[in-house]
């Protein structure tokens, strides 16, 4: 499921571009616990992109400001409440080209619809960026809560989260 989520990412056009953190494309996710969630994790470390989790609680303006901040591009969402919040700030967000929902949501595009894009050329690429990536890249942009101002955006690298499992 990984490796077909991530070809299909690839197939979509995002990838880890220049390798530079501004140069590697964002993808959200809002939406509580569930396998998919690792589904998508994962898949979006195998392409070198970074992802950007967003408590599903944040605050409508919050919310637009992260996407804004951090230049997504896709976002994953939970269900059909969560796929209404992002639908009232794509107005205001230009980055955004889609939203995929984990659950069948009216009006939204699945997830597993990104599973059959990936064709043996998007594997082959899978492989290339996978042998990119190293320790020192950004694993994920995880951002504060904002409750003293705007959220502030705090880069994670893969060995900054290796370093935790080792402990």
């Amino acid at each position: 499921t990984v490796d077909k989520l991530a070809t299909g990412l690839l197939s979509l056009g995002i990838s880890a571009g220049d390798m530079s953190v501004q140069g590697r494309d964002k993808i959200a996710i809002l939406s509580k616990n569930r396998p998919e969630w690792i589904f998508l994790d994962l898949a979006v470390q195998k392409i070198g992109a970074v992802l950007v989790p967003v408590y599903p609680t944040v605050h409508i303006n919050d919310l637009q400001f992260v996407l804004n901040d951090a230049q997504v591009k896709l976002v994953f969402v939970n269900d059909a409440e969560l796929f209404t919040k992002i639908n009232n700030v794509l107005p205001n967000v230009y980055s955004v080209k889609d939203v995929y929902s984990f659950e069948n949501v009216q009006g939204a595009k699945s997830w597993k619809e990104i599973l059959s894009l990936g064709k043996q050329e998007h594997y082959l690429q899978l492989t290339t960026a996978s042998e990119k990536i190293n320790t020192e890249d950004v694993f994920t942009i995880i951002y504060t809560s904002g409750t003293t101002g705007t959220p502030k955006g705090v880069l994670l690298s893969h060995h900054n989260v290796l370093s935790n499992v080792m402990a």
